[in-house]
């Protein structure tokens, strides 16, 4: 590669690299810009979290959680929730929906039962859950007896009022009526209104059976009212509902509203990584290539580049670090820490826009670099990548193949026929792991399941091992079918002898005595052609000087004053000298063609502008004949890596073929294709002007004319010349006959 093009492609790098890394810092930037409508929605979301249909549902249900424990501690007995809360009445008006081809009565009623007391588990979730953040107090209003944790007797409401936060006192009568005694912290009329709502479905209808199976949720069920019963609720100031570490019920009330404003941050993040991983995946890998660092970056084992990224993730993406970063630079405590760090407030402003630019943009990148990496595993081969770069399956396939090779050479010893000692190796693996895990078992069964596991990896790479002599069997087999293709496709020069075909051998020796013979004997045919262009070229070159004495002595005696019939003569004698020399020429480039000895001269050429060039240069020719030459040619230039001058000569030779031979008074057809960037079509079609009888085969030999009656003049070797021309620069000539209509087609790759 020279140096022009060592900088263009270092140019085209450094531009990539630069629109890449601008993208992700605008991307970062725009980030920075959504800060303020995060803190407008933090700001907008600020109300009282326990003022929420949510939050009456939990005390609702803990009402019953607390109202069964609370009446199996004053009985003193075990019972089920069901027992207590379902009626004899409603279990028999559920287990009458049930169809009874399906389910017994008795089957139904256990079902329902069963259901109900596995959704009664969950009413404690909240309670539990808030590790005491919750103080409660629960009372039998005709006994007196009480459940609580926090003795409530002892505070007036205004204590109360200094040592929490908001409470909540219900009570049920006798009826199994609840109504709110009082309320602190928290709109009374919302609370009312949730809890009647609640009471109210409650008592509608009964539970329903769901694709057969009763209902999960609690709620579903018509269930006995809590009666005589109160109950206070309350939530201590005192309680450490921080932001990033407190996650109990109560602290999730508290801070739910505040986090659900900041997830909008890092919700925009994950989708602007999405994008980025869509558009990454829709570059074009070689374009990926040219980020710097990829290249150098993706030659790490695997294990390392895991290990990097999944350390990036860990300290940028989980944890909630992008709600940290956002929520400490809106509220200030980013700024305060660094300014308590003795930084100057203007300096420290910048500071911070800094961090968060940087944390962006390495999230960013880290994103780019990811998607990048992935694709180029899977342009790569998922399995090639993971053999070459994964340093864990480059050690396993060792070990697996020094194993290999220890049963390998166990199979080539001592024994005539591979596959004879293939099965005897198994039937001692068999029989002696067998034994082995047995005998372990009964005397030592503490090692049984490590002895079993050794066993089987010894099993599993024997059985491998198995599986590859079968494969290899396969292999040569098409081995030799790959020796005998090459044979029939005339591929005489490759060495075969080298080639193990494993069982096969005997046949690859009689292949072998095959190539020998036909090669031979197409050396020989060779041989004799050769020597047919020898001395085609070597008479060529004998006739050119003698010829060229005659042309030039003729040349003389046309200055010379003689009679008129002596300058016809003379002008006849130099017209056929002409003609003899011409022929004398396209023998010579005739022999160079088929014997591949052409000096060609590459460069780029428009063949589009060559084309008309050679129209242009044998129009009189077609004057002469009135045909009329329609041509379809691209709009823009069509470069092909040719040498002119031979090109040249072969749209000379069709062009000078169809003044020949097509029909007087007719039109021409010239066409170039430029089919799919990948290769180009040239076509010229026109009509005979006699009778086509004879075959494509035919008219590509030398010598050979289309018009057997030689009326026309012509040597014959100008298909054969055009046809030796496109092939040395790499292109095909084929014909086409149909009826009259004659078809040369020239087609080059690009």
């Amino acid at each position: 590669m020279d140096i022009k093009s060592i900088k263009s492609k270092n140019k085209k790098r450094n531009i990539f690299t630069f629109i890449v890394l601008v993208v992700m810092l605008i991307l970062s930037f725009t980030m920075i810009y959504r800060y303020h409508y995060v803190e407008v929605k933090v700001q907008k979301n600020k109300s009282n979290p326990f003022e929420s249909e949510e939050y009456a549902s939990d005390l609702y249900n803990t009402n019953y959680y607390l109202y069964y424990k609370s009446y199996q501690a004053e009985k003193n007995k075990l019972i089920k929730p069901s027992d207590l809360f379902l009626s004899e009445e409603t279990i028999k008006s559920m287990v009458d929906n049930v169809n009874v081809d399906y389910y017994s009565s008795e089957m139904d009623s256990y079902s329902i039962k069963n259901a109900f007391n596995n959704s009664f588990d969950d009413l404690n979730d909240f309670l539990l859950n808030s590790y005491g953040n919750i103080k409660y107090y629960c009372e039998n209003t005709e006994t007196g007896y009480n459940l609580a944790n926090y003795d409530f007797k002892n505070f007036d409401i205004e204590s109360l009022k200094k040592v929490f936060m908001n409470y909540v006192v219900i009570e049920y009568d006798n009826k199994g009526h609840g109504k709110m005694l009082a309320c602190y912290g928290i709109n009374k009329d919302s609370m009312n209104n949730y809890f009647l709502d609640l009471e109210s479905n409650k008592n509608i209808g009964e539970m329903s059976f769901i694709n057969g199976d009763p209902s999960s949720d609690f709620s579903n069920y018509k269930i006995e009212s809590i009666k005589n019963m109160k109950f206070v609720y309350a939530v201590p100031r005192s309680i450490n509902a921080n932001f990033y570490t407190s996650y109990d019920s109560v602290s999730n009330y508290i801070n739910k509203s505040e986090r659900n404003s900041y997830k909008m941050i890092e919700t925009i993040a994950r989708v602007l990584i999405f994008i980025i991983a869509v558009i990454t995946l829709l570059i074009p890998t070689e374009k990926l290539k040219w980020f710097r660092g990829l290249n150098r970056f993706n030659k790490l084992p695997f294990e390392i580049i895991f290990t990097i990224f999944v350390f990036l993730y860990s300290s940028l993406l989980s944890d909630s670090v992008p709600i940290k970063i956002v929520r400490e630079t809106i509220t200030g405590n980013l700024l305060k820490l660094i300014i308590a760090n003795g930084v100057k407030l203007g300096i420290a402003k910048q500071v911070v826009n800094l961090m968060n630019i940087g944390y962006w943009f390495l999230v960013f990148l880290m994103a780019f670099i990811c998607t990048s990496l992935v694709k180029m595993a899977f342009k790569m081969g998922i399995l090639k990548y993971m053999s070459q770069k994964s340093l864990i399956v480059r050690l396993f396939t060792s070990l697996f193949s020094e194993i290999a090779r220890v049963f390998r050479s166990l199979i080539n010893t001592d024994f005539e026929k591979r596959y004879n000692r293939l099965f005897l190796i198994g039937i001692i693996i068999v029989a002696l792991g067998f034994l082995s895990v047995v005998s372990v078992f009964v005397l030592d069964p503490s090692i049984w399941i490590v002895i079993l596991i050794v066993y089987l990896i010894v099993f599993i790479i024997f059985a491998k091992v198995v599986a590859c002599e079968i494969r290899q069997g396969s292999k040569d087999y098409v081995n030799l079918l790959d020796l005998t293709k090459e044979i029939a496709n005339g591929n005489l020069e490759k060495d075969i002898t080298g080639k193990n075909v494993g069982v096969y051998e005997e046949v690859k020796r009689q292949l072998v005595s095959i190539q020998k013979a036909y090669k031979k004997s197409v050396d020989e045919e060779i041989k004799s052609q050769k020597m047919k262009s020898e001395l085609i070229s070597n008479v060529s070159h004998d006739l050119k000087t003698p010829l060229t004495s005659i042309l030039t002595y003729t040349d003389l005696l046309k200055t010379v004053e003689t009679s008129e019939e002596s300058q016809k003569y003379i002008d006849t004698i130099y017209k056929k000298s002409e003609r003899l020399k011409v022929l004398i020429d396209d023998m010579f480039e005739i022999s160079k063609a088929q014997t591949g000895n052409i000096s060609l001269d590459m460069n780029d050429i428009d063949v589009v502008e060559l084309m008309k060039q050679s129209i242009f240069e044998l129009g009189d020719r077609m004057k002469n004949k009135n045909i009329t030459i329609k041509t379809d040619f691209p709009e823009e230039k069509v470069i092909l890596n040719l040498d002119g001058e031979k090109t040249y000569r072969i749209f000379e030779n069709l062009l000078v073929n169809i003044s020949k031979y097509a029909m007087e008074n007719t039109r021409a057809y010239i066409e170039i294709n430029n089919i799919e960037n990948k290769q180009v079509e040239i076509v010229f079609k026109n009509i005979s002007a006699t009778e086509i009888d004879y075959e494509v085969d035919d008219i590509l030999e030398r010598f050979k004319r289309g018009d057997k009656s030689r009326n026309t003049e012509g040597s014959g070797l100008g298909l054969s010349i055009a046809k030796g021309y496109v092939e040395a620069q790499g292109g095909s000539l084929d014909l086409y006959l149909d009826g009259d209509l004659f078809k040369a087609v020239i087609t080059f790759r690009k």
